[in-house]
């Protein structure tokens, strides 16, 4: 019974306002906080009241007047305009009390379910009511007084005179229900046209009577009777014209209140619908968002509004986009950013989207004590008094806050208010939710176009490297043997030297080709950062834009880290390509190097994981810098804020793998309109280790004159690499692919030492050419070459012995050691049948 909802809001709504003309020094806040009422549930037509609820709201209201007929003065005050709404002028519109008294007996179940109403009509001035509870409802008796009150209010509202409520049964002194039998004398227009009627009747009866014996008498007195007859019909009509001028006054009040209402409903149902245009139209999230707010904005009679989202780790609640606000306002909330993951928040943003529950706050003042100074602080910036927020919810996960206030026209926000903004967001949730899908689904898409893309571009360039390093090989082999045959001293040998140096740069770049194309493993080994930033500063110079002045400032100290040289020189390329696009060809370029230390408590503030020292690299341009938002997903994949075309978005995501693989982090100092500073900081090596080549390796002696078979497919370097062996002493048999290498071992087996194979070759590649030619002699050394990575080529296949691979394009010192080393040992490496798998 306590539980069920049975009073009407205004039933409680007219206490208020009785509060607030008569009773001043009431709070109302503590009636209502001891009920467990919400001020706004009052304000609310359409909200509904337990018994226990009434019964706490009449037995507070008691105490603090100190009346205890206030439920009796209650229902008198009902006749209040205020109080009654367009409800009670529809009743004032009526024509006589006993009319009123039938309309109240038809509407009373807007007003409560806890009873039943019956009204009989038992004279022209007489009606009878009775009130029956319903089952399973058990009134109070203040209630009955209110009831009292209320017939008494509608009589006086009529102005009725000799009003008598004869109240003879009762359910609180064991009646089946309240009775109630109402009288009064008829109002003074009927009162007049009875005494007319009564008076035109006698005067006729006398004129009968004293016709015969006094015709004359009879005759003069006749103008007068007529005169006051007349006269008491005008006063009649008079007084009777006046109650209706009355009637109908109200009854056009309470018709406009009923048409604002259809209006406010039908702005209501315009929204909705625009709203779902908005949601089946926009696959855009912004868009989608602009659309909806601003039909909410056209529709809704709020001052201002907005729309805040949850970040994608659901960590912090941000504004996303908002109606009514002025641009300081506008600022706030850009700024503003609430905390999610803070189990002690208790701001009302917070606690809307982690509990799924609405607010609605008609004085901030009265609970700023319960929220952040943080949220205080925001409320008082923001001007916000009285507002709602309602979590926007799809598949019972919060997605944001919907949040609408009224600033200006300080109209009350009630619960219906809080009930259309409630049925609202989950349609805006669920479009979100939509938009996010689709938004997914296109990024993905996106990324396996670009993965595709990607795929073929590395395809081709893994076979231009490949050609390329063949080039290489023979550029940088018979530019050596030329310098062979030269003085140090003269001008070719010079000349010859500068072709070397752009070979190794070019190689270089080679591999940093088939690292994007092949994600070709790393090699790491000790690098001096100088060096790779030294080497790296000519190829700088011409492909950044003439109008980019570069400058370059290496540390005195050796910042030498364990790295692959290729990857390294990768970073220094995209780096320095990215900060050319965002100067557009015109700015200052800096590349720093240093050797910085950070301690173990620097993790916060720096990103490192543990303390100790570490090489830095440095690149600054002055270009157009970033925002907070382009920061936050700089390294992402396929992310660029380049226009279509001129960017695949790879550059920098490529930069983070290379530098987290080798322990390393990043940080990124960036202002827009100011440049942007890329600092790669990559653990420092303490102690430097040997280089590959042992040092007593390059005492060993090139020459030789063992015979060894050269299987290569590409011409220039088959030629250079036979002509440098046999410059040192070797004698050379030349094969051009794996199966001639195979015909030609067979034909010299007992004379061939070595064999120098080309891993990729037509017709058969090295390693299964090598492997029928260990079937007969599984002592035979080899030394394997190839453009692409090992692992790559042979696929499944075991790893090659360490010192059999030789990586193109080679230099001709490499190659003469590992030749020598290889025959110089003493004993062979035996082949082991490599298998897939």
């Amino acid at each position: 019974m306590t539980k069920k909802q049975l009073y009407n809001s205004r039933i409680l709504l007219t206490y208020l306002n009785l509060l607030n003309s008569r009773y001043g020094e009431v709070d109302h806040a503590d009636i209502l906080d001891y009920a467990g009422i919400s001020p706004y549930q009052v304000t609310d037509a359409a909200h509904w009241f337990t018994q226990s609820q009434v019964d706490r709201f009449n037995e507070r209201l008691v105490q603090l007047t100190g009346n205890p007929g206030i439920a009796r003065e209650g229902g008198r005050y009902a006749a209040s305009r205020d109080s009654l709404g367009f409800i009670g002028k529809y009743v004032l519109g009526l024509i006589g009390p006993g009319n009123a008294f039938f309309t109240i007996n038809q509407s009373s179940s807007n007003f409560t379910r806890s009873s039943r109403f019956e009204c009989r009509k038992l004279a022209a001035n007489k009606v009878e009511i009775t009130v029956t509870p319903l089952p399973g409802v058990k009134e109070r008796p203040f209630q009955c007084e209110n009831r009292i009150g209320f017939f008494e209010a509608i009589l006086a509202s009529f102005n009725c005179e000799s009003p008598l409520i004869d109240h003879s049964e009762c359910t609180f002194k064991g009646g089946a229900c309240c009775r109630y039998v109402i009288s009064w004398r008829n109002s003074l227009p009927r009162r007049l046209r009875t005494t007319r009627n009564l008076f035109t009747a006698g005067m006729v009866a006398l004129a009968l009577v004293f016709h015969h014996p006094f015709p004359w008498t009879a005759l003069s007195l006749g103008p007068l009777f007529l005169a006051f007859f007349f006269a008491l019909s005008h006063l009649a009509s008079h007084l009777e014209k006046r109650e209706l001028h009355a009637a109908l006054v109200n009854l056009k009040e309470s018709t406009d209140e009923l048409l604002e209402q259809t209006a406010t409903n039908y702005q209501n149902a315009l929204m909705v619908n625009e709203v779902g245009q908005a949601v089946s139209k926009q696959t855009n999230k912004d868009q989608m968002l602009d659309n909806i707010v601003a039909a909410l904005e056209m529709r809704l009679g709020y001052d201002r509004g907005m729309i805040l989202l949850a970040d994608a780790n659901r960590a912090t609640l941000k504004f996303r986009v908002g109606f009514g606000y002025d641009e300081a306002q506008l600022k706030t909330l850009q700024e503003a950013c609430f905390s999610l993951d803070n189990p002690d928040s208790q701001g009302v943003f917070a606690t809307c989207f982690t509990q799924h529950k609405p607010y609605l706050i008609n004085d901030f003042s009265r609970v700023a004590s319960l929220h952040s100074p943080h949220s205080v602080l925001f409320a008082q910036q923001m001007g916000a008094q009285s507002f709602i927020c309602c979590p926007i919810v799809c598949e019972g996960e919060s997605l944001g806050v919907l949040a609408m206030d009224n600033v200006r026209t300080k109209r009350p926000l009630v619960g219906s208010d809080m009930s259309l903004l409630m049925g609202v967001a989950p349609v805006i949730g669920i479009s979100i939710r939509n938009a996010i899908y689709i938004d997914n689904e296109r990024s993905m898409t996106e990324q396996l176009r670009q993965s595709q893309k990607r795929e073929a571009i590395g395809e081709l360039a893994s076979g231009v490297a490949h050609d390329f390093n063949n080039l290489l090989t023979a550029i940088i082999g018979f530019a050596s043997l030329a310098q062979a045959n030269l003085d140090p001293g003269t001008i070719p040998f010079q000349y010859l030297d500068e072709v070397l140096n752009a070979s190794e740069r070019a190689t270089y770049l080679t591999r940093g080709l088939l690292a994007f194309g092949r994600n070709q493993a790393a090699h790491p080994q000790p690098v001096d950062l100088n060096r790779i930033v030294g080497q790296m500063e000519k190829l700088l110079g011409r492909l950044i834009s003439r109008q980019i002045e570069l400058k370059v400032s290496l540390c005195h100290e050796s910042p030498t880290v364990l790295a692959d040289p290729g990857q390294l020189d990768q970073v220094v390329m995209n780096l320095a390509t990215n900060a050319r696009d965002a100067m557009n060809n015109a700015g200052v370029l800096t590349i720093e190097t240093a050797v910085v230390a950070f301690t173990p408590d620097s993790d916060r503030g720096h990103g490192v994981k543990r303390g100790g020292r570490y090489a830095r690299l440095s690149v600054r341009d002055t270009g157009r810098g970033m925002d907070e938002a382009t920061r936050g997903r700089l390294f992402e994949p396929f992310f660029t804020t380049k226009e279509t075309g001129q960017g695949t978005g790879l550059g920098l995501a490529i930069v983070q793998g290379i530098v987290q693989q080798n322990g390393g982090f990043i940080e990124v100092e960036s202002t827009p309109g100011e440049g942007s500073c890329f600092l790669i900081h990559l653990p420092l090596l303490q102690e430097i280790s040997a280089p590959a080549q042992a040092p007593q390796a390059a005492l060993l002696p090139c020459a030789g004159c063992e015979t060894i078979l050269v299987a290569e497919d590409a011409l220039e370097v088959r030629r250079v690499t036979a002509e440098l062996l046999q410059q040192h002493g070797y004698r050379v048999i030349e094969a051009a692919d794996g199966r001639e290498a195979l015909e030609k071992f067979l034909a010299h087996q007992d004379q061939i030492k070595l064999v120098i194979m080309d891993l990729v070759m037509p017709r058969m590649n090295g390693r299964d050419a090598f492997d029928a030619i260990a079937k007969c002699n599984p002592d035979l050394k080899v030394l394997f070459t190839s453009a692409y990575p090992p692992e790559e080529v042979d696929a499944g296949r075991a790893v090659l012995p360490e010192g059999s691979f030789l990586a193109k394009p080679c230099q001709p010192r490499p190659l003469l050691l590992a030749v020598r080393r290889l025959l110089g040992t003493g004993r062979g490496m035996k082949h082991e049948m490599l298998t897939r798998g």
